[in-house]
């Protein structure tokens, strides 16, 4: 079992169906579930909505007691009532089970890894230049990872379809933007997850700031998942941004949350230890030591 095997593994937009139906109707028996997301229409695959829910079983978001279908408590309480609320929050669920410890600890293996491969697709994308990452096919794609994961048992994107996998599922939980070409961007999961990186506190030191995003996403600069792929990578085809400095793509998404004022990027003249944020050709987009949280605007 994995997620970027989507034929046989699932799709978001089948788990977003069999969501909608339980926060509306409540849980039920398989049959009956299956029934209610469309199984019984011509147009709807009935494999697809039992495999996708078999997959959120295992990584727990579905739980399933004498025949019963359910959304464990603890996510159905986040979830709502409303199945519309649902499905806007529903990204910020299933990025947090897709990246949980349980979840990721076959990481290399390339069957029966849970969600390990997503994570591991997710860090190794994030780890590029996002401005000079063609992600407009496949065979560029791997023409790019054979060249930086020489061990052919390390890599993630072995075929079109977990290109596919991945260039979806980055999309739906934040870490890209769709268009003609995928847009590396992480700035919608880093926007989801910058209460719990602040917590109580009003500013962080920069370095912290990214510490804590690294806990709460450990697919970005410097999280426990980032480190294992950077690990393989070829040092003559790949190279971390120097000391001190943070990925394009982390930086990308700090600079656009700071324009946005959810948050503000500081530079303050009396303290050390700031971090760099690299834009275009490598080029230092500016050096922040401080990173606030902004209060939310009325009716945001």
């Amino acid at each position: 079992m994995s997620i970027l095997n989507m034929p046989s593994d699932g799709l978001f937009n089948v788990l977003i169906v069999l969501t909608r139906v339980i926060v509306r109707f409540g849980a039920m028996t398989r049959d009956e579930l299956l029934k209610a997301s469309g199984a019984g229409l011509e147009v709807v695959d009935p494999k697809q909505l039992s495999q996708t829910l078999n997959r959120w079983i295992e990584l727990g978001f579905f739980e399933s007691e004498d025949g019963v279908v359910a959304i464990r408590k603890a996510y159905l309480g986040r979830l709502g009532k409303s199945a519309d609320s649902a499905e806007t929050l529903l990204p910020q669920i299933v990025r947090e089970i897709a990246l949980a410890p349980q979840n990721n600890e076959r990481f290399w293996e390339s069957e029966e890894n849970k969600s390990a491969d997503l994570s591991r697709g997710l860090s190794w994308i994030l780890a590029q230049d996002v401005y000079r990452t063609d992600t407009g096919s496949h065979s560029k794609i791997s023409s790019l990872e054979g060249a930086q994961v020489a061990d052919a048992t390390r890599r993630i994107l072995q075929n079109d379809t977990r290109w596919n996998g991945l260039r979806t599922w980055m999309i739906y939980l934040g870490f890209a933007r769709s268009g003609a070409q995928v847009t590396i961007d992480p700035t919608e999961a880093l926007r989801d997850v910058v209460p719990y990186i602040f917590e109580a506190s009003e500013t962080l030191p920069a370095p912290i700031f990214i510490e804590h995003a690294a806990e709460k996403l450990p697919v970005l600069d410097g999280g426990a998942y980032r480190a294992q792929v950077e690990a393989v990578l070829n040092p003559q085809s790949w190279a971390p941004p120097p000391d001190g400095y943070v990925s394009t793509s982390l930086s990308r998404a700090i600079q656009r949350l700071d324009r946005e004022g959810m948050i503000a990027a500081e530079l303050r003249s009396d303290s050390r230890g700031g971090i760099s944020l690299i834009g275009t050709g490598g080029r230092t987009w500016r050096t922040v030591t401080h990173i606030r949280r902004l209060p939310a605007e009325k009716g945001k």
